[in-house]
């Protein structure tokens, strides 16, 4: 699979599909599918779309009306997962899931929300620190087991409650997290290229949120600073310091411009 390099009309295409992904008619196999496209830019979206389709219509014709029938379905289909283990790229691709049956918890749950809306049931991703769940007809579900959870069985740090575990990712977040999940994978392998497009396209999803805007652009320096682009690593360190709410972040960011500036071979202006 490509990771980086993508035609510039690629690019476009995909900065502005994230810049939307908020938007009422954009679903979660809308967002899945664009992080799919960063991935892989060959990706055949129609392909997945009528794979996701078949399996509707393989539950429809089963009789599968509720969360209880559509998730025997799905671990029927071989679906259902324990923990992944060596996870790479492929994980956060839903074209992969669909062929391979193994994905990324948040991957796994566009999968399960996409059949239970066409089943007519009501579903949405749950934004649960750590391991993506979600809510179908109100039953809290682990999308790796494919299995409804107690909730009184998840843990909660001591300086958080449950509701706030528990809050309704819109598709924004969900394309936001998983392309958090590319970026760490981009980070392990020193892929600084990658790294930047990434945070370009979380840009794109957060273009109106501030205090975001401004932790994603330090990011974006750190990585031009790696790269050895001093003057970007400067531009985007004052962006960060215009833009982040945080008092630490931007006296973080401060501390950067200095050391950049009291250098020799600082850029001219």
């Amino acid at each position: 699979m490509s990771e980086t390099k993508k035609p510039q009309s690629s690019r476009l295409s995909l900065l502005e599909g994230f810049k939307q992904s908020s938007a009422d008619s954009v679903t979660e196999l809308d967002v899945a599918l664009l992080v799919a496209h960063v991935i892989d830019e060959q990706l055949d979206a129609e392909k997945v779309r009528a794979g996701i389709q078949n399996l509707v219509d393989q539950a429809k014709s089963l009789g599968v009306s509720d969360v209880e029938g559509l998730l025997a379905f799905l671990r029927g289909q071989g679906f259902a997962q324990a923990s992944l283990e060596g996870v790479d790229l492929t994980h956060s691709s839903i074209d992969w899931l669909l062929q391979q049956h193994q994905g990324l918890p948040i991957v796994v749950a566009v999968l399960v929300i996409t059949l239970a809306q066409d089943l007519g049931l009501e579903a949405y991703g749950v934004n649960y620190p750590g391991h993506f769940l979600l809510r179908a007809q109100g039953d809290l579900v682990d999308p790796l087991s494919l299995a409804v959870v107690n909730p009184s069985a998840l843990q909660v740090p001591s300086d958080y409650t449950l509701d706030e575990l528990l809050v309704r990712a819109n598709t924004a977040t969900l394309g936001f997290r998983m392309l958090n999940n590319l970026k760490a994978y981009y980070l392990q392998l020193g892929n600084w290229q990658a790294t930047l497009a990434a945070t370009d396209y979380q840009l794109a999803i957060v273009h109106n949120e501030n205090g975001l805007t401004g932790l994603l652009h330090f990011e974006r320096a750190e990585c031009q600073q790696r790269m050895g682009d001093t003057e970007a690593a400067l531009a985007s360190y004052l962006l960060c310091i215009e833009l982040a709410n945080e008092e630490a972040l931007v006296a973080k960011a401060q501390e950067r411009v200095d050391a950049l500036t009291a250098r020799d071979d600082r850029p001219l202006h």
